[in-house]
């Protein structure tokens, strides 16, 4: 978040560390599910307080940086 930058190389890592993360849990992965969970944590109240309680506009951000990752646009 510190670049200001959800398309950039430090976002994409992060990106790309969620969807590790992911794939402990999910059989499959697929770009529209990783980018439909990440507009769920922006519109579920419940995600962005989860994300944004260690530094508010995390859930946007995250989910910028997935979209940009995925290539799907929002």
């Amino acid at each position: 978040m510190a670049t200001g930058d959800p398309a950039g190389e430090l976002a994409k890592k992060a990106a790309d560390l969620h969807r590790q993360w992911l794939s402990f849990f999910w059989d499959s992965y697929s770009k529209e599910a990783h980018a439909g969970i990440a507009r769920m944590y922006v519109c579920d109240p419940r995600f962005t307080a989860y994300y944004d309680k260690i530094q508010p506009g995390a859930a946007e951000f995250l989910r910028d940086a997935i979209l940009a990752y995925t290539g799907i646009k929002e």
